[in-house]
This record gives C-alpha cells, sequence and structure tokens, in this order.
C-alpha cells in the first residue's frame, strides 16, 4: 500500500536562499472543500498562504503581517479537481513567488515581505500529500521529504517526516486560518507519558517563552476535543474545539459563556484524523498576553493525552 505524508504537515528549512523552489505531489480527496500550503517566515509569519477552495471556486493567496491577515487575491479560478492527482510547484524568486499547477503556469504572487527569510512550509486540509520537496540554487539548504508514494512524479523512498502541528490559520496573534509556525530551540520537557483527561496546569510560564506544544492521538470514533486557555477565575480566553465532523471551532467566554456571535469556523476542514498521532503548538505574538493573566490549561475530549510542552 502507498504510503503517505500525515497532515498536517510541516516541514522546517535551515539556510534557505533565493532562488528555490517547493515541489508538492499529492491527490485531492473526493468531496474536498479545500486545502493549503503555506511557505512561513522564520518568526511564524505566513509569506503565502496558497488556499484552494473547492467551496468557493477560487484559489485564495495571501500573507501575514504581525499575525494579521492581509489583502486577499482570488483571480485565476481553481485548477485542481477533487478525486484527481496534482503537482504544484512554487518557485520563490526575488519580489515574488510563481506557482505553477499540473506544469502550466497559474499565478504570480507579489512579494509582500521577504522570502529569503523562509523558515518552514507546512501543508493541511483535504488532500493525500505523496511527497514534499524544498530545493535551493542559490547555495546550500536543500530539504527533501517523501512518503514514497509514485504520483505524477517519481519520488524517492526517504525519512518519515516528524508530526508537526496545525497548522492552519486562526486569528493572530494566531491568524484566522493556519496556525504559523515558529521554529525555536527545543522546548523544555513538560509532563509526558499517557496524562489523564481532562488535564489542567498552570500556564505562567507560558507568559515568558509564548509558545506551548499539545501532542497526543485523537481516539477512533472520536467526536472532538478542546484545548482551552483560562483565568484564575474561570474564564476561557481561547477556546480551541477540533471538531471531527470537518471544522475547528475557536471562542471565548464571557462571564463563562459561549457567545455563538464571537464564534470562529473558518479554515480548511478539521485537520485532526482519529487515531493519527498530532503535535499542536500554540504561539503567542505581540501584546495578547498583556491583556489577561493566562493561569490554567484545560484539555477534556475524546484524545490519549501523551504529551504538553511550554517552550
Amino acid at each position: 500500500m502507498a504510503l503517505e505524508l500525515p497532515l498536517p504537515y510541516q516541514k522546517d528549512i535551515t539556510d534557505f536562499r533565493l532562488p528555490g523552489k517547493v515541489h508538492a505531489v499529492g491527490q485531492v480527496n473526493a468531496g474536498a472543500k479545500r486545502f493549503e500550503v503555506n511557505l512561513l517566515s522564520q518568526d511564524g509569519e505566513h509569506l503565502l498562504h496558497f488556499n484552494p477552495r473547492f467551496d468557493e471556486g477560487c484559489v485564495v493567496r495571501s500573507s501575514t503581517n504581525e499575525g494579521q491577515w492581509q489583502a486577499e487575491e482570488r483571480d485565476g479560478g481553481l485548477p485542481f479537481v477533487p478525486g484527481q492527482q496534482f503537482t504544484l510547484d512554487l518557485s520563490v524568486e526575488e519580489g515574488r513567488v510563481v506557482c505553477t499547477v499540473n506544469g502550466s503556469q497559474f499565478c504570480e504572487f507579489a512579494a509582500r515581505d521577504d522570502f529569503s527569510k523562509l523558515g518552514a512550509v507546512s501543508v493541511a486540509g483535504d488532500i493525500q500529500l505523496h511527497s514534499l520537496e524544498v530545493s535551493t540554487t542559490g547555495g546550500p539548504g536543500v530539504v527533501h521529504e517523501s512518503s514514497g508514494n509514485k504520483g505524477p512524479r517519481e519520488v524517492d523512498q526517504q525519512e518519515q517526516p516528524s508530526i508537526i502541528q496545525p497548522t492552519h490559520p486562526e486569528p493572530q496573534p494566531i491568524p484566522a486560518e493556519p496556525t504559523p509556525h515558529q521554529p525555536q530551540p527545543p522546548p523544555a520537557q513538560g509532563p509526558q507519558g499517557t496524562l489523564s483527561v481532562p488535564y489542567q496546569a498552570p500556564l505562567q510560564a507560558l507568559l515568558q517563552t509564548n509558545r506551548m506544544r499539545v501532542v497526543g492521538v485523537p481516539h477512533q470514533g472520536a467526536k472532538r476535543f478542546t484545548v482551552n486557555f483560562k483565568t484564575h477565575d474561570g474564564q476561557t480566553l481561547f477556546h480551541f474545539n477540533p471538531r471531527f465532523d470537518n471544522c475547528v471551532v475557536r471562542n471565548a467566554s464571557v462571564n463563562k459563556q459561549y457567545s455563538p456571535e464571537g464564534e470562529e469556523r473558518d479554515g480548511a476542514g478539521c485537520p485532526f484524523r482519529p487515531g493519527v498521532p498530532f503535535a499542536l503548538d500554540f504561539l503567542v505574538h505581540g501584546n495578547i498576553i498583556r491583556v489577561f493573566i493566562v493561569a490554567i490549561l484545560d484539555i477534556h475530549g475524546d484524545l490519549a493525552l501523551n504529551q504538553v510542552l511550554i517552550a
């Protein structure tokens, strides 16, 4: 049976130099709604958010600045077809990215930031990812990851990728869809093993580190799970609620009540799968923590909790 890279998938890049190329081979799921490929900077910004949306018949291209989504580009139609294989080449040049689908140029995305800051590539959504290659002709820094699946282009059978999470943007400091990845030194060790759920722990260290990682495996047949950032008095500052009927709900409480008007559900469906391990990173940007005192981490629902890291 052909292997595929686990989604959401993210690969760090070191010493990237222009010009370079990202080459992805995959297959769109039948009934797909959305998927995305993100070029992420070393400080977690989206240099390019490439987001085919089958429910809207377009490919959205955008970027973030200080964690906030910028103007969208939607022209050009939708060159991907549910159920069919595809190749996607993102040729990263000085001042632009040329996007090529199945060998035909689809669009260009003018640089809104310095593409030499490229530090990671992430993929998520309703596809099977067979291989992902990152190469540069400007110097060292070549990255090659492959699942061993021979799709439209033959790829090597190499290392298995590390499992990193979503991202997909949420409102940022955490943007509204994928969560930007921020390469940092290895996190300090937190509780590990099979942790009991519901799980709660103090979060004072997050005020200094601005980063937390949750590692786990959704149960087979899981319906939903929740990660909450709470204050000492029980208010929920950030409610992150993956629902396996294909969405991730984000919200916050007022007087300990959730408001339907404050609920956010946009993004490329639910990037988690029952039985598939994940690592979920929460990154705090700017002064959002200065507004509230984050005190308690609350995790409950249908998952086996293996690790919580505050780095």
